[in-house]
């Protein structure tokens, strides 16, 4: 006699499957072409701040489609602290201001006023200030997805922040293993959901001597405990930044300034 197997479909997978929401795909084409995909994982590390490229994604995501941008909702858990609210509001009025004027779209004030509060309605910023905290959190992260199904951009600035605080000193976790937890533990969370993950690594945080970049490389589709971008932001003095940017198949450079705190691509 043959026996079948039926999988039986939890009540919150049921509901990320019947939710019906934009992605965030063909997002940054600068950066990902005709990417993100709903599920990809990237990474994005430094020696100094990496906020700058971090705030520029979530305020380009944000973007309405009047004026040209995808119009997702963005939740940022915030354990630096370098991802203020006032930050953050300043680059996004910025992009409206310009956005305004090349659409040919009214740029009073308050009508940029308008278009910023609309913006700013999806936008949810988690301030995390301790371990624990930041657990309880990610664990309840699916409950938060369903109650606010238009989120399609996940951020972690930094997902390494309490790394330190968690570490016995008769047994320290390797630093690519306790990436891998969090990352095991992000990517069951919210894998039946619709979204994109970003998070951020200092360039130093790595068991291996070796470069980041000469580690394990990133796939092709969504996979436990591995990545799909790479992105290296390299600052210089005299102000010609560059970032390096690896997927599975391809890697290139592309140079930057920063004036008044938002990203100029070269």
């Amino acid at each position: 006699m043959t026996s079948t197997k039926c999988k039986v479909e939890s009540g919150i997978q049921l509901l990320a499957r019947l939710t019906k929401k934009t992605g965030i795909q063909r997002f940054y084409p600068t950066i990902f072409g005709n990417g993100p995909n709903l599920g990809e994982f990237i990474e994005i590390y430094s020696e100094e701040s990496t906020a700058c490229l971090l705030a520029e994604f979530i305020c380009e995501s944000l973007i309405s489609n009047e004026l040209g941008g995808p119009e997702s909702s963005v939740i940022v858990f915030n354990t630096d602290g370098k991802l203020t609210l006032d930050y953050l509001i300043n680059i996004a009025k910025s992009k409206i201001l310009k956005l305004s004027n090349d659409n040919t779209h009214k740029s009073s004030t308050n009508n940029i006023n308008v278009l910023l509060n609309s913006i700013l309605k999806k936008m949810f910023i988690v301030d995390i200030y301790e371990s624990t905290q930041f657990y309880i959190t990610i664990q309840n992260l699916d409950f938060f997805l369903i109650k606010n199904p238009n989120i399609s951009l996940i951020i972690f600035d930094t997902l390494t922040a309490f790394y330190w605080d968690e570490q016995d000193l008769q047994k320290v976790t390797k630093m690519d293993l306790y990436i891998k937890k969090l990352l095991r533990m992000i990517q069951k969370v919210v894998k039946d959901f619709k979204v994109t993950v970003i998070y951020s690594r200092p360039e130093y945080f790595s068991t291996n001597k070796e470069p980041i970049e000469n580690l394990e490389p990133c796939c092709e589709k969504p996979v436990i405990e591995q990545i799909n971008y790479r992105i290296q932001i390299v600052y210089n003095d005299n102000g010609q930044n560059h970032i390096n940017v690896r997927t599975y198949d391809k890697q290139f450079q592309k140079a930057f300034n920063i004036i008044n705190d938002e990203i100029i691509w070269m």
